[in-house]
């Protein structure tokens, strides 16, 4: 999310709806009798072709025809709206769960019970976050994400192919959105609007962050996270939401631009 609004200056109202398409993929992969490892993997191929056809089909088309990034935000809200509730009419209503690894004995270590999936997820993800990172520092592809992030003209007289540099982030944006899916639903359930649910929480951690900035959006919603899971120790699971994005509203109101976010310039 932060990437995409990084090189493209897109709110995109329907990364969500990324989320839970992809998760919902690799459900009715892993409901076919794949193994989740490998339906994970076939999932993340496919999204990944289909966020870059994403953009080259919708938003690449109205970037080049000078659209507002008003309007596109507008397209990206009717966009989640109608993938939202094809999911539903494909999908039912009822809430579904992973089959592997739905039910395993719990570690206990002291006041802390924690799920062998659990572990896996943790340590899956600091290696996804950790590879993101070097991909974003140490390469062609992510110096160019970089470059067209800080400055897209100029990057395009530097020689950088933009529309490929954003294509790439479609795709990559898509298939991260999937594993992230992935990774909820095997602790919760498979819901046709999860992504919604989580929609709101991802804004609030990117912006927490610094809104275009990768390593802000890892650092806000770390924070979210922590302070969502915490906060049930003194207000009831049903509103913990609602203490992420109060830490939003009050961090916005200190440092409009977010934690690790520039305060931009007029004039």
């Amino acid at each position: 999310l932060s990437l995409i609004f990084g090189t493209t200056g897109l709110t995109n109202f329907a990364h969500g709806e990324m989320v839970v398409v992809g998760t919902i993929l690799v459900w009715y992969l892993n409901d076919a009798g794949i193994w989740l490892p490998f339906a994970t993997l076939i999932g993340l191929s496919v999204v990944f072709g289909a966020g870059a056809g994403f953009d080259r089909v919708l938003w690449r088309p109205l970037r080049h025809r000078g659209t507002s990034l008003i309007s596109m935000l507008v397209v990206s809200i009717g966009v989640s709206l109608v993938i939202r509730y094809l999911v539903l009419y494909i999908f039912g209503g009822r809430p579904k769960a992973i089959i592997d690894f739905a039910v395993q004995a719990p570690y206990d270590w002291g006041p802390i019970t924690v799920g062998p999936k659990d572990l896996w997820s943790i340590g899956l993800s600091l290696i996804v976050l950790t590879s993101v990172g070097l991909v974003l520092t140490r390469t062609r592809t992510g110096k160019a994400i970089r470059a067209v992030a800080d400055n897209p003209d100029l990057a395009r007289s530097s020689g950088i192919d933009v529309d490929r540099v954003i294509l790439v982030v479609w795709g990559a944006g898509a298939a991260l959105a999937t594993l992230g899916g992935v990774l909820f639903a095997s602790s919760e359930l498979v819901d046709w609007q999860f992504g919604f649910k989580l929609l709101l929480l991802m804004f609030a951690g990117v912006t927490l962050g610094g809104l275009g900035t990768a390593f802000g959006a890892f650092v806000g919603s770390l924070i979210v996270g922590i302070i969502i899971q915490v906060s049930t120790l003194w207000i009831s699971p049903e509103l913990k939401n609602v203490s992420a994005l109060t830490l939003l509203i009050l961090i916005l109101v200190i440092r409009p631009q977010g934690i690790f976010g520039q305060r931009e310039r007029i004039g």
